[in-house]
């Protein structure tokens, strides 16, 4: 069995245990969300990944090889992206049942509300660019999403409706599809590819996620602005792209800031395993303990 105790001993995130949902979503659960927005990409599937194919991340974490399971770890993460100005976590979910998603995803929303944080969640659907799903199939994720978690407080919501990204691959079918699927019920982002503006149909916003192999930004006017500190696979001897410094960063954070894009995004907050991470670490170490890319956010955000 499974146990996960709340920091302020709520029962909170103990109904998913028995199969439960807390609540049943009736309409917004929280007030639309302003741009611009700044998110950062989440990845709560610890200790699973901290290896690629057998070799350890590059980098560490402050919190040593944690698990996305332990409370103190989520708090932890959340006063980080609280100090870093960040409004929105996007957490990486590959489908029901995945992960622990009920768990973890339930967890760090509760833990959000008990500590008064303005932080918002929503998922990346990331099983999207793998299986092309068909409508039915997307309506039950939605369903799934719907029952268990957008009726929480702490759910991201914009134009009155819970916020959801999705990772596709290129053509305007996944529009199609996504558009028929939600049926005018959620703020749908997609993943914008080349040709992406003359789709017959567009979703709600369109963003971007990689993270820029000339100098850690990808930006794409009237859409988004990407930042990553850099990228190096657990599995790979040569970084695609080498860490940047942290005057580079905060460069870069000063130039998204100006972009005024709706979306200024991270490549990511913990994503070890291909070496994008922010998150506090004793690789790159700073004063106020939240290191050096955090110090950026906090003093530029």
């Amino acid at each position: 069995s499974i146990k996960i105790e709340n920091v302020d001993d709520s029962t909170s995130t103990r109904l998913w245990i028995n199969g439960v949902p807390k609540q049943k979503y009736v309409g917004p659960s929280s007030e639309d969300m302003v741009f611009p927005i700044r998110g950062a990409f989440y990845y709560p599937w610890y200790p699973q990944t901290w290896y690629v194919n057998g070799h350890l991340a590059h980098y560490r974490a402050s919190m040593g090889e944690y698990s996305s399971s332990d409370p103190q770890v989520s708090a932890s993460h959340i006063h980080a992206m609280e100090y870093a100005h960040i409004d929105l976590s996007i957490a990486s979910w590959w489908g029901p049942d995945t992960h622990l998603d009920r768990a973890r995803l339930t967890m760090l929303m509760d833990q959000s509300v008990t500590m008064n944080s303005p932080l918002k969640w929503t998922i990346y659907h990331e099983e999207e660019r793998n299986s092309n799903p068909t409508v039915q199939e997307i309506q039950n994720d939605l369903s799934y999403l719907k029952k268990w978690f957008t009726w929480h407080e702490a759910w991201a919501h914009k134009d009155r409706k819970p916020m959801i990204f999705v990772y596709n691959e290129a053509g305007c079918d996944v529009v199609k599809r996504w558009t028929e699927a939600s049926s005018g019920e959620w703020y749908i982002v997609l993943k914008l590819f080349p040709g992406f503006e003359n789709c017959p149909i567009q979703p709600n916003s369109w963003h971007q996620y990689g993270v820029g192999e000339k100098d850690g930004t990808i930006h794409n006017v009237g859409h988004s602005f990407v930042i990553s500190p850099g990228f190096w696979r657990a599995d790979k001897d040569v970084p695609l792209l080498p860490r940047v410094s942290q005057a580079q960063f905060c460069h870069n954070t000063e130039k998204m800031v100006s972009s005024k894009e709706p979306w200024q995004l991270i490549v990511s907050f913990n994503e070890a395993g291909e070496g994008t991470m922010i998150e506090p670490s004793p690789d790159w170490p700073s004063n106020s303990r939240y290191g050096q890319y955090l110090d950026c956010l906090h003093q530029i955000f």
